[in-house]
């Protein structure tokens, strides 16, 4: 799941663009977002963060600054790791 503070109309044409295949929230208000303390330093935008929830519900791994090239694939491989230790 994404999460971000733009309006859902602008999440749709970011889903259109590059295809996602997972549920977009919009998070406007910022909860979210401060929540799982994503937003920048200067408190205007929030950085691209990834969080693996677990099976219990818990934040099993954060990766703070998320470079896009080859993160899917290191997601990924924390999944698979997770649900072998589970």
């Amino acid at each position: 799941m994404g999460v971000s503070a733009d309006k859902p109309e602008v999440q749709q044409r970011f889903i259109d663009k590059f295809e996602l295949t997972f549920p977009m929230v919009s998070d406007t208000g910022k909860a979210i977002i401060d929540a799982y303390g994503a937003r920048e330093v200067l408190g205007v935008t929030a950085k691209r963060s990834t969080f693996l929830i677990g099976p219990d519900g818990r934040i099993a791994r954060v990766w703070p600054k998320v470079h896009v090239e080859g993160h899917a694939e290191e997601v990924v491989a924390a999944i698979r790791e997770l649900a072998t230790a589970v």
